[in-house]
């Protein structure tokens, strides 16, 4: 019997190597653009969370008449570059139980999604003046 000297690869091999390569090749690339889209999310909840705390302080800076009847322009806005794509939206209401005290809701929006957190504020209440 002749003994037959093999070079090379098979095809099946070759073929074999090559569906081995692209498999790790697509679980790798699915890998990265999982990890692409937790990064995407990770920013805009510290940007969205930022820009919450900020609107929370400017709220805090109001006198009891402007929480009472806000502002145009502390309303809902939206930012300047580079933040351009979030908006922002606020309301404020006064509990009817508690002289005083105001809920108030912070709403950041950005092309279908909205993050939105509730607070209260405290602002001494004017004195009523008898005469």
């Amino acid at each position: 019997m002749p003994v037959r000297n093999s070079r090379g690869l098979a095809l099946f091999e070759s073929i074999a190597a090559l569906t081995i390569v692209g498999l790790t090749s697509v679980s790798a690339l699915a890998a990265v653009g999982g990890e692409l889209r937790t990064a995407e999310r990770a920013r805009r909840a510290v940007e969205t969370d930022a820009l919450v705390a900020q609107r929370i302080d400017l709220m805090g800076l109001l006198t009891d008449a402007e929480l009472q009847s806000l502002p145009d322009t502390v309303k809902e806005g939206r930012y300047d570059a580079p933040l351009d794509d979030y908006r922002w939206q606020v309301t404020s209401t006064p509990l009817s139980d508690q002289a005083g005290i105001y809920d108030v809701s912070v709403r950041i929006l950005w092309g279908t999604n909205k993050y939105t957190v509730h607070t209260w504020l405290y602002r001494r209440p004017p004195l009523a003046t008898t005469r």
